[in-house]
């Protein structure tokens, strides 16, 4: 019995041991639980601060708010020091809202991670008594997030009396308004400015934000605008423009906003301007003028825009094969663009406009009319000096130039836009330009040798009258239908264009050999150019909705274009008049092109991704005529031009884009037409009858990303344009320097860039940082040998900016860049540092009285070809005083280049050169101006 009684014992006690240990275990296995569980989740703390006191807020709710179910996760409040600590947070999205009846809600987005403590520091809240600079407030507070829209509530945001826009924008988060007027809005340039949804004036940004005064405003809104097909059919074509809309408050729709600016100085400089805007509900009437000679041709830097209806795709052109190139509504036809003050010489500019629009019958019609006339005068003094290296050997280039130059227009354009009835608009527009240029140009050139030695000189004198009139006319037919997202568009257009030159070229160019002249030749030769082009196009577009999320669109495009080029050219006779026909540059020569093409693109959209895909297929033909209108040359080609898009937004403000087209381009008359153009003698251009149309590839591929909370922007953007079948030239330097030049087709151009900026506030301050860099190729024919030039550069630099109200305004931007350049032709090759610095800052010793200052800084490194100094410094400063009760008249002083270091300067490089361009420019002036802000509202009736 003893023997089996001692394990029977043990047994006893160990079983009564474990019946002991059983709450121990179980109480050790819940704690390891427990501890694991633990481990998994964070502990979310931090402090809350007054933002205009730095006092510590107590009793504030401080709440979790899961992203994907919307739901209340858990809250704490603040303690009598401000802090608050959230335990036991798992890892996953939470909105975190602080609220308190005296302060405005605080919101921001933060993700835990597993199983570490996320401390997030100080959060400063605003009192809503106060100005709101960091918070999104909902309902009547200042700031709203709708879409991808951002709403700012005017009153909210405290300015001066009579403050303008312009200082109302300033005060915005998000939103930047620069020296000059330029205003960027999430970190993008905004590229229009509407008033009610519409254009007041013109959609050049700096006119209303000038000219418009805060008190007026209701709310601002800031999105990206799509293009109006886009918008009707619901197939995204990737266009966007960072547009704001300015909502007017119910009593400040009716009145009249005008500007005056009266400005002379030294050196005989003068700038005047003035502008009247009238508006009465949906009508509004404006005009303008300028005289000014201190570079001023428009009303801002966004000229272009001004009085045009903005972005519209049913005038894109119609390209070979069917493809669309989507442009403008002003087109180049249309606009003063090309014509524009380049920083050469000394201009003289009257310019003045005039615009009209109204919506009618309960905004079922639209009226909008515009008119601008410009005459602008100017004088130019410029030297270029080029060097040239050829396979074996190099030479230089000297020129010397003086000319004057006048230009005359009137521009106008109309639209018509009625809708017929819920479902179906009409739409018709008109454009016409006519134009009358002359110029007369003094020149010498002369071509030295390795050594400076010269070769020849040619001593040139041109004259020419050139008159230019063109006109557009369309009209565009749009359809829903029942069934939403099926639609009908259809429009046709008719554009012609004529000019008609008339000139005189002089010249005398000697040739040297052994020191002195070995030979001369003499031109004199009066020259008769017409040209005539007109382009009959027609497309019609139908969606069809596939599924809830997809649209098809089919199209089909027309295109015809007649151009005709008539050359004469009469060499004097011995009594000086010109009655000679110089058959080896005349000639009388025709181009019709005719394209047809049918595509399909497939668009789907969700709330966050936006993509389509497509393709056009286009049959074209292109037919050559003789001067005897006989057709001695036809090409036919089939194009593939295939289109891609793809958005996705990760984020009401975070969003990610690729974007693809491909496309032919023909060559052009003055390429194909066989005869010499020689109006430099020693340059000689002959076109090619026999060149191919060419074909580019466009891939783009953009970030944004932006906090309106804390300000951070990321912008990031690649772009990438390899061209097949390209038309290059082909150059042939004879013994005496005199150049041919050709056309051919070649294999091997490219360009690409990229950038990347970034943005940070942090309380008053913002700093960035931007890098940039691009690469190209292209490729030249010199002499039989095929050269392959690549160019690249690479930038980065800083940028700073800051203000206080009513104390200061300070902004600093630097660029530190790298330019290289070479080619297949080893002995070419051109590297050098270049640095870029600008600062620009204000000072308020009153509300009436400050002053500004502004520093442009170019510094280049010197070359092997070019030893001069090429730093430039260029110092302006401002000195202000408003006057009037409402402070809306400034008297400003302005000393313009201050060091007298302005002038013209372009470096330059090529396949098979270098050149530096040294030019007449604006430089050192003082000038008294006086600018009259005045609006007047009509006076409300007395309440009973």
């Amino acid at each position: 019995m003893r023997i089996f009684a001692r394990p029977f014992l043990r047994r006893q006690r160990i079983t009564k041991n474990l019946n002991m240990l059983k709450p121990f275990l179980l109480t050790m296995a819940l704690l390891c639980l427990g501890f694991s569980i633990t481990r998994a989740q964070s502990t979310v703390s931090g402090s809350l601060v007054d933002t205009s006191s730095q006092r510590k807020v107590s009793n504030a709710v401080v709440a979790l708010i899961g992203v994907k179910d919307s739901l209340l996760y858990r809250f704490v409040r603040s303690d009598a020091n401000g802090k608050f600590s959230i335990p036991g947070v798992r890892s996953d999205s939470f909105v975190i809202q602080v609220s308190h009846p005296d302060y405005a809600d605080y919101i921001d987005y933060l993700k835990p991670q597993p199983g570490k403590d996320l401390g997030i520091g100080n959060l400063f809240i605003t009192q809503k008594s106060k100005l709101l600079e960091e918070v999104i407030v909902r309902q009547n507070m200042a700031i709203r997030i709708k879409g991808d829209t951002i709403e700012y509530k005017a009153d909210s945001f405290k300015t001066q009396e009579g403050a303008s826009v312009k200082d109302l924008l300033k005060k915005f988060p998000g939103i930047t308004v620069d020296r000059n007027g330029k205003i960027t809005a999430q970190g993008q340039d905004v590229a229009k400015v509407l008033v009610d949804g519409e254009e007041f004036f013109s959609d050049d940004p700096a006119v209303v934000i000038e000219n418009l005064r805060a008190d007026a405003i209701d709310k601002v809104q800031s999105f990206d605008k799509k293009s109006d097909q886009s918008e009707f059919t619901g197939v995204d074509d990737g266009s966007r423009s960072k547009t704001l809309n300015l909502v007017l408050k119910e009593d400040k729709k009716k009145g009249m906003i005008g500007k005056v600016v009266l400005g002379a100085g030294t050196e005989e400089r003068y700038s005047n301007q003035a502008m009247l805007n009238f508006f009465k509900g949906k009508q509004k009437i404006a005009v303008y003028g300028i005289i000014s000679n201190t570079g001023v041709t428009g009303l801002g830097w966004n000229d272009r825009g001004t009085f045009s209806q903005g972005f519209d795709l049913e005038d894109a052109e119609i390209m070979p094969g069917g493809g669309l190139m989507i442009t403008s509504s002003d087109d180049g036809e249309f606009g003063d663009w090309d014509n524009q003050y380049q920083d050469e010489g000394i201009p003289q500019t009257i310019k003045a406009g005039a615009h009209y629009s109204n919506k009618l019958n309960q905004d079922k019609t639209k009226v909008n009319a515009n008119y601008t006339f410009k005459d602008m005068n100017v004088n130019a003094v410029g030297n270029t000096l080029t060097k040239y290296t050829l396979p074996e050997s190099s030479y230089y280039n000297r020129e010397r130039h003086d000319s004057k130059s006048s230009q005359n227009e009137h521009n106008f354009n109309a639209l018509y836009d009625v809708k017929l009835d819920s479902l179906a608009s009409l739409r018709f527009k008109f454009n016409g330009k006519l134009g009358t240029q002359e110029a007369e140009t003094n020149s010498l050139v002369e071509t030295l040798d390795n050594d400076l030695g010269l070769v020849n000189s040619n001593r040139r004198a041109v004259s020419t009258r050139t008159e230019n009139e063109a006109y557009l006319g369309s009209v565009l037919w749009r359809q829903r239908l029942k069934k939403k997202g099926r639609t009908i568009s259809v429009s046709a257009s008719y554009k012609m264009r004529e000019t008609q030159h008339d000139g005189n070229l002089g010249s005398i160019i000697d040739y040297y050999q052994g020191g002195g002249i070995n030979r001369s030749d003499t031109i004199d030769q009066k020259r008769d150019f017409y040209s005539e082009s007109k382009t009959a196009t027609a497309r019609a577009v139908y969606t069809e909705p596939m599924g809830k999320k997809g649209t098809l669109e089919f199209n089909y495009a027309f295109s015809r274009t007649r151009s005709e080029s008539d050359r004469k050219t009469f060499d004097a006779d011995d009594t000086g008049k010109y009655t000679s026909l110089n058959d080896s540059l005349s000639i009388r020569y025709g181009l019709a092109y005719i394209s047809n093409g049918v595509g399909v693109k497939y668009q789907y959209s969700t709330k966050k991704l936006s993509a389509n895909i497509g393709t056009n297929v286009g049959a074209s033909s292109m037919n050559q005529f003789d001067s005897l209108n006989k057709k001695v040359r036809t090409f036919r080609f089939l194009n593939l031009n295939p289109s891609a898009r793809v958005s996705y937004a990760f984020a009401p403000q975070r969003r990610m884009s690729f974007n693809y087209y491909g496309g032919p381009n023909p060559p052009s008359i003055d390429q194909l037409q066989p005869i010499r153009d020689n109006s430099d003698p020693l340059f000689v251009v002959v076109g090619n009858p026999n060149l191919k149309q060419s074909f580019s590839h466009s891939l783009n591929l953009d970030f944004s990303d932006f906090k309106t909370l804390t300000g951070r922007n990321i912008y990031a953007s690649v772009r990438f344009n390899p061209q097949q079948n390209a038309i290059v030239t082909d150059n042939t330097i004879d013994a005496s320097g005199k150049t041919t030049q050709r056309y051919r087709n070649s294999q091997g151009n490219y360009s690409m860039s990229g950038f990347f900026d970034y943005g940070i506030k942090i309380k008053e301050f913002r700093i960035g940082m931007g890098i940039n860099g691009s690469n190209s190729r292209y490729v030249n024919i010199l002499n039989g040998v095929m050269n392959r030039n690549t160019q690249s550069n690479i930038g980065v630099g800083p940028a700073f900016s800051t203000f206080k109200e009513e104390k200061y305004e300070v902004w600093a931007r630097a660029n530190y860049g790298y330019n290289f350049s070479n080619s297949n032709n080893q002995s070419l090759n051109a590297n050098f540092f270049s640095q870029d610095y600008e600062m620009s800052g204000t000072w308020f010793f009153s509300k009436r009285f400050f002053i500004g200052s502004s520093v442009n800084a170019t510094l280049r490194q010197k070359t092997d070809a070019f030893q001069g100094n090429n730093n430039i410094t260029v110092w302006n400063a401002d000195v202000n005083y408003k006057v009037f009760k409402k402070k809306n008249g400034v008297f400003r002083f302005e000393m313009f280049d201050m060091l007298n270091q302005r002038r013209g300067y372009q470096r330059n490089f090529s396949g098979t050169s270098v050149s530096e361009r040294n030019y007449n420019t604006l430089s050192r002036y003082g000038m008294l101006t006086f600018t009259w802000n005045f609006v007047k509202n009509p006076t409300p009736a007395p309440s009973k």
